[in-house]
């Protein structure tokens, strides 16, 4: 039964993309779903046939397709930052699960590559659209020992699973200050009055350029 299996036991066989398509925050979050059967085992993606099956073993579970509805397998990638384009807004850093996203409000913003999990989330609240993955050169197709994936190798998942639980962490503490509200409305209008300058930099800049021509 898989309400008997150890939650901790199931999170070694997922990947720690912390990618959020299983439906959960984190990948840690969707092991204890499966432990106490509030969640189907076909739900991680970036984990493949090979979470897949592990996970139909350990729980005793029936193995069947990935579920369609969490996206396909996707080849390892990174998120690039074009530091012209950004602003500073903190964003995706805020959203990066794994601290991967270096910088400060107003000063630009770096992917820390070997940290990055091509989980994606950092590119929706981007308001510059300024954040493309790219995949990975150089990805060993022989995955490394100890791992059971040829895409992560189990430093990338032991330090993945570390910097998300410390994510998690510093979040629960920030929840509970009484100014968290207030300091997010203020730094969401600095951003939108950002956005609005930077965009209209360009904007007469362009009409310099078609001035001229």
């Amino acid at each position: 039964m898989s309400g008997a299996v150890d939650p901790h036991t199931i999170d070694q066989w997922l990947p720690q993309t912390q990618c959020q398509r299983c439906g959960y925050p984190s990948c840690w979050e969707y092991a204890q779903a499966i432990s106490t059967e509030a969640a189907p085992i076909n739900r991680c993606p970036p984990g493949g046939d090979i979470t897949l099956r592990a996970l139909a073993k350990i729980t005793g579970r029936p193995l069947g397709p990935l579920d369609g509805d969490c996206g396909t397998a996707k080849p390892l990638t990174c998120a690039v930052i074009n530091e012209v384009l950004c602003i500073g807004c903190t964003l995706c850093i805020q959203a990066c699960p794994v601290d991967a996203i270096a910088g400060a409000s107003k000063l630009m913003h770096t992917v820390i590559g070997h940290e990055c999990t091509g989980c994606e989330l950092c590119i929706v609240p981007c308001p510059m659209d300024c954040i493309q993955m790219t995949p990975i050169a150089g990805v060993p197709l022989d995955n490394q020992p100890g791992s059971p994936w040829p895409e992560y190798s189990t430093e990338m998942v032991v330090r993945a699973r570390r910097r998300a639980q410390m994510k998690r962490s510093r979040s629960k503490l920030s929840a509970g200050c009484s100014n968290t509200v207030s300091t997010q409305t203020t730094m969401r209008e600095n951003i939108l009055s950002s956005v609005k300058r930077t965009r209209a930099r360009r904007e007469d800049l362009s009409l310099k350029i078609h001035s001229k021509q």
